[in-house]
């Protein structure tokens, strides 16, 4: 017998994960996702995290090898001198957006996959819910999944609550072999590497290539973030201009960089970074910029709708587990469904607590981690606070 009809809204991996977990726990599932195409052309990478793998893990044939890359140990450098600042051992595993994405959505299929569903409205209910689309559609059913990323539609109209600035920026980019020396490429193998910075800092790391059609090559690249400190205002404006004069509110890809945001990059990396550290960010052929910015919520369920993921608490980047966080919202909301024999109110009554402590808690980390990364505290490399992953709750 058919379980609830759930509506997930976002079809990126919180929304995959929702919508494959609540499949498997027997409720009726459609995802309605905001692009006009897969999201597949994402190739960034991602620390492995338990929670964010452990439905391809258990439940298709996928390895952590088909997705992944190992690494052996985490490095702190002064990215300004080159100096090296220590290292501790730790065994983490590197993968791109793309790998796991592809996954979920080939285990969830493309039949009830819906493109070009940009979310304008979602209407709570006790007897039911619905979501409302730019295209004019509407759909109702028993449960709305609500994982449409930081800046959440329905989050913004159910709490009036949008991210705050947190005061700084992250340059992404990612590089082949061909596009550095020997050197640079062979120094950042196998290792998670800080570069510390007194008004910022660099992190970088190996991840799986990805064909564009999703799948591993087995060959690598580097994948690395520099954050900047950017005051709110005129500077941070000027920043987020892209070359056809709009002001963007989350990113500038490289397609609309202005040649002044990319000559800034690149003197700044000339200027101010070691020759190993400057080798890989000038090396990168399509950088691009995005402001860090974080949320928090005191409500994650209402009625029949629920918000996951960074639709709910959207943290900052640092603990390396905001997919993780999503994916552990998902997992839970099924295993609270199936105990309430498919009562979506007694099943959301119970999972909302519990989520509210993770969220906040991980929230609260992220925030000491930035506090010492990007204004020159004491980075501790073996301190727990500063160990990637979720905390548990109180």
């Amino acid at each position: 017998m058919s379980g609830p009809k759930v509506a997930v809204v976002g079809g990126s991996i919180a929304g995959l994960t929702a919508a494959n977990v609540l499949r498997d726990a027997s409720c009726e599932v459609d995802v309605y996702e905001r692009s006009e195409t897969l999201l597949s052309g994402f190739g960034t990478g991602i620390v492995v995290q338990p929670e964010l793998v452990r439905y391809l893990l258990e439940r298709t044939s996928t390895t952590l090898d088909d997705i992944s890359v190992p690494s052996h140990e985490m490095r702190y450098f002064d990215a300004a001198s080159g100096r090296n600042a220590g290292q501790v051992d730790a065994g983490w595993r590197f993968t791109a957006y793309n790998a796991v994405y592809q996954k979920l959505l080939d285990a969830f299929g493309t039949e009830r996959y819906h493109l070009g569903k940009e979310l304008v409205r979602v209407t709570p209910g006790v007897e039911g819910a619905s979501a409302s689309f730019a295209d004019g559609t509407e759909v109702t059913a028993d449960l709305v999944v609500c994982a449409d990323g930081g800046g959440s539609v329905a989050r913004a109209q159910l709490l009036g609550r949008k991210p705050d600035y947190a005061g700084y920026v992250t340059w992404r980019g990612m590089v082949d072999q061909r596009d550095v020396s020997p050197e640079t490429w062979d120094f950042f193998q196998d290792a998670f590497t800080y570069g510390l910075l007194p008004d910022g800092h660099i992190i970088a790391y190996p991840i799986s290539q990805v064909s564009s059609e999703g799948e591993v090559t087995g060959e690598t690249r580097l994948n690395f973030q520099w954050y900047w400190n950017v005051d709110a205002g005129a500077a941070l404006d000027e920043l987020m201009t892209a070359n056809d004069g709009s002001r963007r509110p989350v990113s500038v890809h490289f397609v609309a960089l202005p040649a002044s945001s990319l000559e800034q990059f690149h003197s700044r990396a000339t200027n101010e970074l070691a020759p190993v550290f400057r080798d890989l960010i000038t090396g990168a052929p399509q950088p691009f910029v995005t402001i860090v910015a974080d949320a928090d919520v005191s409500q994650m369920a209402f009625d029949r709708v629920a918000l996951i993921g960074d639709a709910a608490f959207t943290p900052r980047p640092h603990a390396a587990a905001g997919a993780a966080k999503a994916a552990a919202d998902a997992w839970a909301l099924a295993d609270r469904l199936v105990e309430a024999s498919g009562d979506v109110r007694e099943a959301l009554t119970a999972w909302e607590p519990e989520r509210l402590a993770v969220g906040q808690a991980y929230l609260t980390k992220v925030r000491a981690m930035a506090n010492a990364l990007q204004h020159g505290g004491e980075f501790p490399p073996g301190a727990a606070e500063f160990r990637f992953g979720l905390p548990k709750p109180a």
